[in-house]
């Protein structure tokens, strides 16, 4: 977001102090905080923070002089970095000591760079192509930056680019993406710089700033949006500052959308899952539970140390027979995996997420230590993703089914960052049903009649779990 503190020519005397710092302060391998900065006559505070390079300042170029009333230009295909302001253009190659001021080549100490995927650029060279001069006052530690004589200190305009001039909020088709709300301008959202998105709590609020556009008469100020499966409670529009337009989405909850804009740019789209405390099965009429079969044929290791037991193969026996228990009780089943494939764990996430299905549960087999010899670890666990309440309901009902019956060691219900557990839009579980790594243990993972004691364990906890809800 562009701050307007300083007047523009006073904000550039603030850089080029950094300038002479990073020149002259750093040549000695000393950076220094305490040092006063007078601008045509007057202390002020400087907060711009350079990145000090081989003893040379380098700063951020769309950062620093957008917000002084620049324009940046980034041309992605040659690495060629454009800062133009009044009557000057500086033209720089990423990792090239060559620059263009005017279209005459100057050769700089410090080549422009891409750190941390940002445009660096150093900032000594592109001030003194400006003009300003430079004082230092070693008994006070004082910097002076004086303007060229007669130039004026009048702050620059705004620039304005356009307007926002639409925002709309609709229910979506899917728990993925249950909330859909849609800005347009009438200009690139990114003339004036990348849009900044940012999260803020105490409330739960997800904002987005436009620099560079006014609010426009056709958007609304202010909407409510009331859908109790919607983490979105309203959306606001304000002008935050003069050339900035401030979109804050009120949550129920701290979520992220995701955010996508379109090739023009005109449009923005912020999309929010459902409310993860909303859970009503039956809302759609039917219940849908999407059953995972971990790892495929192809996974290396994932087998018994004797080779006897291939954990996919017991994965999939137990999934199949509790996509049999639950279907005879009328619930439709949905396998994120066919045959011995082992798909991967982001697909098997999108297929689950864009679906219907109300709930997620993986199918596993344990093991611990290299998985060459055998080991003492036994028993059973489930684990859910921490910042889900309804699947720790799930993995309750499921562990409680399953206890003491099961005969096994109870290791209990735990959290984990699982992947096909956290990237999934709906309660979801991860089983671990024994320790193939267990000689004894093995034996009963090979059993078929262990295997359906334990699938009729799992369907029955699935069914607790939505009988709860219904």
């Amino acid at each position: 977001m562009k701050k307007r503190i300083l007047p523009r020519k006073w904000m550039i005397t603030a850089l080029l102090l950094v300038a002479f710092l990073g020149g002259s302060m750093t040549a000695f391998g000393e950076t220094s905080t305490d040092v006063k900065l007078e601008i045509n006559g007057s202390l002020v505070a400087s907060d711009v923070a350079p990145l000090i390079k081989n003893e040379y300042t380098l700063v951020p170029a769309r950062a620093v002089f957008e917000a002084l009333g620049g324009k940046v230009g980034w041309d992605a295909q040659s690495y060629i970095v454009t800062v133009s302001y009044d009557d000057t253009q500086v033209v720089l190659t990423i990792d090239s000591n060559i620059a263009q001021v005017n279209g005459e080549n100057k050769t700089m100490q410090v080549p422009a760079e891409i750190i941390d995927d940002r445009t660096m650029i150093p900032v000594r060279f592109v001030g003194e192509s400006l003009g300003f001069e430079i004082g230092w006052d070693d008994a006070t530690r004082t910097v002076s930056v004086d303007s060229p004589a007669g130039e004026d200190q009048e702050e620059a305009p705004p620039v304005i680019y356009g307007s926002v001039n639409g925002i709309s909020l609709q229910k979506g088709s899917s728990k993925s993406q249950n909330t859909i709300i849609t800005i347009t301008g009438d200009a690139p959202l990114t003339s004036g710089g990348d849009y900044e998105p940012l999260s803020l709590s105490e409330p739960d609020r997800f904002v987005v700033d436009f620099s560079g556009f006014t609010l426009g008469s056709s958007a609304a100020a202010s909407q409510s949006f009331q859908h109790e499966d919607s983490a979105v409670s309203s959306v606001r529009a304000n002008q935050m500052e003069e050339d900035v337009v401030r979109i804050v989405v009120d949550l129920k909850e701290a979520t992220t959308p995701t955010v996508s804009l379109s090739s023009d740019k005109k449009t923005l789209t912020l999309t929010f899952r459902q409310l993860s405390t909303y859970f009503k099965p039956m809302d759609d009429g039917k219940l849908v539970v999407a059953l995972d079969p971990g790892h495929g044929a192809s996974t290396g290791g994932k087998r018994s140390p004797d080779g006897s037991l291939l954990e996919y193969e017991f994965n999939r026996a137990v999934a199949y027979k509790v996509r049999d228990l639950l279907q005879a009780q009328g619930v439709e089943v949905l396998m994120t995996v066919n045959g011995d494939e082992d798909t991967s764990l982001a697909e098997r996430c999108e297929i689950a997420n864009n679906s219907d299905a109300d709930i997620f549960v993986s199918i596993h087999a344990n093991a611990f230590g290299s998985g060459s010899e055998w080991t003492s670890p036994t028993g059973w666990e489930i684990y859910y993703y921490a910042t889900s309440a309804l699947g720790k309901q799930l993995a309750q009902s499921i562990h409680d089914a399953t206890m003491p019956e099961s005969g096994m060691k109870d290791r209990g219900i735990k959290t984990s960052n699982f992947y096909v557990i956290k990237n999934t839009v709906m309660p979801a579980v991860l089983i671990e049903h024994g320790f193939y790594t267990n000689e004894e243990e093995v034996e009963l993972l090979k059993s078929d009649a262990w295997r359906s004691k334990m699938a009729q364990y799992d369907a029955q906890g699935i069914m607790d779990f939505f009988n709860a809800h219904m």
